[in-house]
């Protein structure tokens, strides 16, 4: 049985589930925290920088991680990014959780990769490099859109950056 009390970033969560899957670990009896709490789960497939998840497990959503996935077939290659911490807004007001609830951010901005965007701004690249993405919405709502484009990366492009 392993207990894994905290991880610090995500290098390091992908240093133990290598470790886990390597160590043939299909059942968990215990809590493995990652950043807060990542759900039990038989260890997922490495893919690159990406975790692969097939049918039937679809990606998980981590507290204080946002993910961002490509779709192929029956499986999603999925990144992981850490959420910023917020511990005042630079306005003075509190931060609010983003609408996956997995992050928080400042009213009025996108939080994408990690990064946070004004509502309103452009031009901001996607996780796969191919589209372009703008942060839109209400004060409270905002969410960042991305337009899709034509071709998509393939997961050896996706998961190699």
């Amino acid at each position: 049985m392993y207990r894994i009390q905290q991880a610090a970033n995500v290098s390091l969560l992908a240093n133990i589930l290598m470790f886990m899957s390597r160590e043939n670990l299909t059942q968990f009896q215990d809590i493995v925290l990652v950043g807060r709490q990542i759900p039990r789960a038989a260890p997922p497939e490495w893919y690159g920088k990406c975790v692969k998840y097939c049918r039937p497990r679809p990606p998980p959503k981590i507290k204080g991680y946002q993910i961002e996935c490509l779709p192929v077939g029956g499986c999603s290659y999925c990144k992981f990014f850490p959420c910023p911490e917020f511990p005042v807004c630079g306005n003075g007001e509190v931060p609010i959780p983003t609408r996956e609830r997995v992050c928080m951010t400042c009213p009025g901005e996108c939080l994408y990769l990690g990064e946070t965007f004004a509502l309103g701004e452009s031009g901001i690249k996607s996780v796969d490099n191919v589209n372009e993405c703008h942060c839109r919405g209400f004060w409270n709502f905002p969410q960042l859109v991305c337009h899709n484009k034509e071709p998509t990366p393939t997961p050896q492009i996706f998961c190699e950056y």
